[in-house]
């Protein structure tokens, strides 16, 4: 095989690798957001009204249904 072809086709393996890593780490990221996403909404649903959920590693705050007095005078 001719040195030039063989390189050739060794930089586009090599960046067609490059290129599924990526598409496959994304991908990844994406079903892991997912995931924290079912969870808060599981963790949620089983909240009594007027709850608060604090989640300090997402930032997250959620309020439940109505709100206590002190958040509605804030």
């Amino acid at each position: 095989m001719d040195p030039v072809l063989g390189g050739g086709l060794l930089m586009l393996c090599g960046w067609l690798c490059r290129l599924l890593h990526i598409w496959v780490a994304s991908r990844t990221e994406l079903r892991r957001t997912e995931m924290q996403q079912q969870g808060l909404s599981e963790r949620v649903r089983h909240l009594p009204p007027g709850s608060r959920l604090l989640e300090r590693p997402g930032s997250v705050e959620v309020v439940t249904g109505a709100q206590p007095a002190e958040l509605r005078r804030g």
